[in-house]
């Protein structure tokens, strides 16, 4: 794996806000020897039971031989990923706290 792609990798990873866990997993492309499979993962971690939430995504892609595309292919995936993570965690916050938020009133 090329190093700017390896380091484009961990700074995703390493770039957390509290209560995130992101993990990312490579794997040799059964494919074509030289690629590699990658797998990015996203969740929360929920301090009260200490355990990753059922809040996760996931995506993965192939990589090539051509660094400019793998890393254009990894910052659209990246964009992808964390889209579909926050609209699930939206989703999920307005379905639990539906009828909490129903207490509240606009302050004018």
């Amino acid at each position: 794996m090329h190093q700017d792609l390896k380091h484009r990798l961990l700074a995703w990873k390493n770039d957390v806000q509290p209560g995130e866990i992101k993990k990312v997993f490579i794997s040799d492309s059964p494919f074509t020897a030289g690629e590699d499979i990658i797998r990015l993962e996203k969740s929360l971690f929920n301090r009260l039971t200490g355990k990753s939430s059922p809040l996760t995504a996931t995506s993965k892609f192939f990589t090539t031989r051509h660094l400019i595309n793998d890393i254009d292919h990894l910052n659209s995936v990246i964009v992808s990923l964390e889209k579909e993570f926050n609209d699930r965690y939206e989703q999920i916050f307005h379905e639990t706290d539906k009828a909490d938020l129903a207490r509240y009133a606009e302050l004018n």
